[in-house]
């Protein structure tokens, strides 16, 4: 019995000495490593307390630290704040706060963030630049977190171009120092018309009014293309922007108001060249022999995206024979079109399908019976094959009878202020618009 009290008591003790060198190994454990966290002098941010009116004024006064950061390629909103020293749960308020405003899938790589202080320390806004002309804030307040979009005043200042084409429109343009944006603004609005790729030619004449917007007398983007204007040879097509009173309806029309949009495309591409046509009887580069070739060859990189060229239904996705990867759609008015030697079809495309005018259906390609990267584009009305090049289509909905005499006066206006006399016009204007209807509307 004395033994078996002894046992008992050894053991007691042997368990609580064994308890106590843990808790002081912890102990030991825990105070390094809050002493090396103190070493790296990092921010750390709890929920925040709300500023006070007598230290922060968010509209009159400069906050006393900026901290500038950029969305980088992976990057969310929650992984840019989070290596700022935010803590998860203050990333979630600030995420909340921010939805009925921005959606956050929308940050693209680039976006600004400013981290801004106060002279106590403590935060006073974070501000998001989407771009130069949209910027967001979420602040704290009242123990949370209030997003906004802030009120920025754009200039707006017109202005009229003009030039001729040495080379190529792209290339002239850009030498007068016009972004590669206008340039291709200014060529889909005649894209249905004419196909600058293979139709313009030096001596060409081009004009154009633009709107170039500021902020902060600095510029930050091109507006509205307003007026638009081509010459080549007996060639010329002009184009006006017209909203109708109601502003449901916007888009470009000639001076006589028909529409400059067309059923089709011109061309389903940005290409390089045309390297075989519309033909009853071609040599073949691989068969070596005369066949026919019912379509347009266009040459161009590998990868090059493939648009619709009509607003239509896919009916048909092949991988097999001479045409290797290739797409069939169904268009109104017993049209049917047809793309071969795809390299990969686009995402989410399949049978049964429905695809507007100018979404991307594939990419340029080799496959099949091709010997070099190029689309092999053929047109099909009522089971005929038809010249794509040769095609007269009808044009969209002209400027409605109503609104003719406004549109004809918007017409003389804006060839006024296109003309080389006109001189730049400038108006500012706030931008700061109502809150969408519903979270994530952005």
């Amino acid at each position: 019995m004395k033994k078996s009290r002894l046992r008992k008591g050894f053991r007691l003790v042997l368990r609580f000495s064994l308890v106590s060198v843990g808790l002081y190994g912890v102990s030991v454990i825990g105070l390094a490593a809050w002493q090396r966290l103190a070493s790296l002098d990092l921010p750390l941010f709890e929920s925040p307390e709300p500023p006070r009116p007598a230290e922060v004024s968010f509209t009159d006064q400069e906050p006393w630290l900026v901290v500038p950061d950029r969305v980088r390629r992976g990057d969310t909103l929650a992984s840019l704040l989070q290596r700022n020293g935010f803590t998860p749960l203050a990333v979630h308020e600030m995420a909340i706060a921010l939805t009925p405003h921005l959606n956050l899938r929308h940050l693209r790589p680039g976006d600004e963030v400013e981290i801004r202080y106060t002279s106590s320390g403590n935060v006073e806004a974070v501000w998001i630049h989407r771009g130069a002309l949209e910027t967001y804030e979420v602040r704290p307040e009242n123990g949370g977190w209030v997003g906004d979009q802030l009120a920025i005043v754009i200039e707006h200042r017109e202005v009229a171009h003009r030039g001729s084409v040495q080379g190529s429109l792209f290339a002239s343009m850009e030498s007068l120092g016009k972004s590669a944006s206008l340039v291709v603004a200014f060529a889909e609005v005649f894209a249905w018309d004419f196909d600058f790729y293979t139709q313009s030619r030096p001596g060409d004449r081009f004009s154009l009014l633009v709107e170039k917007l500021y902020r902060d007398d600095q510029f930050a983007s091109y507006g509205d293309l307003l007026a638009a204007s081509y010459v080549s040879g007996e060639t010329e097509l002009s184009a006006f922007l017209f909203v109708d009173p109601n502003g449901m309806k916007k888009g470009y029309y000639d001076p006589n108001g028909k529409s400059m949009r067309k059923a089709f495309l011109r061309a389903p591409l940005e290409f390089q060249r045309i390297s075989s046509r519309f033909s009853y009887s071609r040599l073949h580069p691989v068969h070596g022999r005369r066949m026919p070739h019912l379509g347009v060859d266009y040459a161009a990189p590998q990868g090059t995206p493939v648009h619709s060229v009509a607003a239509g239904t896919v009916t048909g996705i092949s991988t097999k024979g001479g045409s290797g990867r290739m797409v069939t759609l169904r268009h109104a008015m017993g049209y049917q079109s047809k793309y071969l030697h795809l390299s990969r079809f686009a995402k989410g495309l399949r049978t049964g399908k429905r695809v507007n005018q100018k979404e991307v259906i594939g990419y340029v390609g080799s496959t099949g019976l091709a010997t070099g990267a190029h689309l092999d584009f053929r047109l099909v009305r009522h089971g005929k094959p038809v010249n794509p090049l040769k095609q007269i289509y009808p044009p969209g909905p002209p400027i409605a009878a109503e609104y003719m005499d406004m549109y004809l006066e918007r017409v003389r206006e804006l060839a006024d202020r296109m003309a080389p006399s006109s001189a730049t016009r400038r108006a500012a204007h706030r931008v700061r618009p109502p809150p969408p209807s519903e979270p994530g509307g952005r």
